[in-house]
């Protein structure tokens, strides 16, 4: 089974008029030209039009506008504390497991059970999550090809877009971006009350160089959580860390 290995570093209308000529034959007797001239009236008659009234205007439709927006995420004060409880879900997995605390030792190697716990960084490697943390909380588990291990749904979904092209650099080396998470929750639970993040970004990177992205490394982001795990793909272990960033969404306290 391999370990996680991460370092220290920091969108015409077209109208026809119809026309209409009449014809009169006129005679040489003015009685034909009497006769001719009652044609003439009978041809183009004189309408006089009668006043037709306007109908009446068609009423337009009232347009309600709400002025109280829609309640947003509870955000409420929530210390910071050990998290006992991991829950990651989404369209194509939920992930639910118990939370050990594990000391910052390389390589990093989530200890005890590994079906149904992940463990989180306690000291020099983040922080306790809570609802204003100062920077970030480092979360692992363990993904295996030959067993389904805790974060294996994880892993395997977000291998199915690692193909091992369309690299972009990172912190001048190359990383493989998924996208097939972005907006999964993953919510703690602390002692005092409950936070949930919302997936920003995940990538595959090499074991040897995630110790080199700077993102990763940088332990002083606020209110962020990430998850690091081993890459799982049609049955065989890969030598990538699929990395997870999430930042903080909501919090309740208890």
């Amino acid at each position: 089974m391999a370990a996680v290995t991460v370092g220290p570093d920091g969108s015409g209308e077209f109208g026809q008029v119809a026309t209409m000529r009449a014809r009169v034959a006129i005679g040489a007797a003015a009685v034909m030209g009497a006769a001719a001239a009652i044609v003439v009236a009978l041809a183009w008659p004189h309408h006089h039009p009668q006043a037709v009234a306007a109908p009446p205007p068609t009423p337009r439709p009232q347009v309600v506008t709400s002025t109280s927006a829609p309640p947003g995420p509870p955000h409420e004060a929530v210390a910071p504390g050990a998290p006992t409880a991991f829950v990651m879900s989404g369209p194509a997995f939920t992930i639910k497991a118990h939370v050990c605390k594990m000391d910052f030792v390389l390589p990093l190697d989530p200890p005890g059970d590994q079906f149904h716990t992940v463990c989180w960084v306690k000291r020099k490697f983040g922080v306790a999550p809570g609802s204003d943390a100062a920077g970030t909380s480092y979360i692992l588990g363990h993904a295996w090809a030959e067993a389904k291990l805790v974060l294996n749904p994880l892993s395997e979904h977000a291998m199915t877009q690692v193909t091992g092209h369309h690299a972009v650099m990172d912190s001048g080396v190359p990383i493989y971006p998924v996208t097939n998470v972005d907006g999964y929750s993953i919510v703690l639970t602390v002692p005092h009350g409950r936070l949930t993040y919302k997936v920003t970004k995940a990538f595959a990177v090499s074991k040897e160089n995630a110790i080199k992205v700077r993102s990763i490394m940088t332990t002083s982001i606020p209110n962020r959580v990430v998850i690091i795990t081993c890459g799982v793909k049609n049955g065989q272990d890969i030598d990538d860390n699929i990395i997870v960033y999430a930042d903080l969404y909501s919090s309740v306290a208890t």
